[in-house]
């Protein structure tokens, strides 16, 4: 069974971008799990506490292995994700690094420190595109998505859910006296809030609308007109790091888009989805 984690808000350090003027920091401390301890559970805590003492000791291949350890033995969080984006990225490997902090990303969107990280290492990447200009109601609703981190979310989901039961019980029972009205008033406004919540809650953890994303893990990609090297034209080429959107495949091919509209095909093995 594959368990999905929740991010604590705030728990994150920017570990590279410490090291980048003040020597190594420090990767997250410790791995959220949910529900009670059980044997499995404490085996992937053990591999993630050994992951971060590697990392601190300067072993970031050590390292990455044991947080891809954890992940592999069914369990992900955005803690992980950004762990192992950290130690990859201090072994130079630029493609495995983006990747991962966007997998963070995905888990825990609203994290201002996987965000810095993903920015700083983007600024190092060989392709410089421009995104094309976005309808605001579309990023109105991606700054709607990243606003709440997926832990308070998912309390705050609960709360209300529980304010808004008990506000129906006591209009029922008509108590307190006198109160009917006001209470009335509040029930609705636990309802409105309950149902904005929680359909924000269930896009996040369904991935609704989101659009498959994918990095490019190899050094130098060609992009083709046709998804065939003997009939294909290079249209542009890409470089380790770059991310693309997925909008169709053809076998072991997929049509890539770019943020500046570009469009083309590449191999997927070219490419790792996010």
């Amino acid at each position: 069974m594959r368990w999905a984690f929740a991010a604590r808000s705030g728990a994150l350090g920017l570990v590279f971008l410490a090291s980048a003027v003040h020597g190594p920091g420090a990767a997250v401390a410790s791995l959220p799990i949910r529900g009670g301890a059980a044997a499995g559970d404490a085996d992937q805590e053990s591999l993630f506490a050994e992951g971060n003492r590697l990392y601190q000791e300067g072993d970031f291949a050590a390292a990455a292995a044991s947080y891809e350890a954890v992940i592999e033995g069914g369990f992900e969080s955005a803690e992980v994700y950004y762990n192992l984006g950290n130690a990859r990225f201090r072994l130079g490997e630029t493609g495995p690094a983006i990747l991962n902090y966007r997998r963070a990303a995905r888990l825990d969107p609203g994290n201002d420190d996987i965000r810095a990280n993903l920015a700083l290492v983007n600024q190092r990447l060989q392709d410089r595109i421009e995104p094309l200009p976005r309808f605001w109601l579309l990023s109105a609703f991606d700054w709607w998505m990243g606003l709440i981190p997926g832990g308070l979310l998912q309390a705050l989901v609960a709360i209300c859910y529980l304010v808004l039961g008990t506000s129906v019980v006591l209009i029922v029972l008509r108590r307190p006296a006198g109160w009917r009205t006001p209470l009335r008033r509040f029930t609705w406004g636990a309802a409105v809030a309950t149902v904005l919540l929680g359909a924000t809650l269930l896009v996040r953890e369904m991935g609704l609308g989101r659009a498959e994303e994918a990095v490019v893990m190899a050094g130098e990609a060609r992009v083709l007109s046709a998804p065939s090297e003997e009939g294909g034209l290079t249209v542009f080429t890409l470089h380790e790091g770059t991310t693309v959107r997925i909008d169709r495949r053809a076998g072991d091919w997929a049509e890539i888009v770019l943020a500046d509209g570009k469009v083309g095909w590449l191999p997927l093995e070219a490419l790792e989805v996010v």
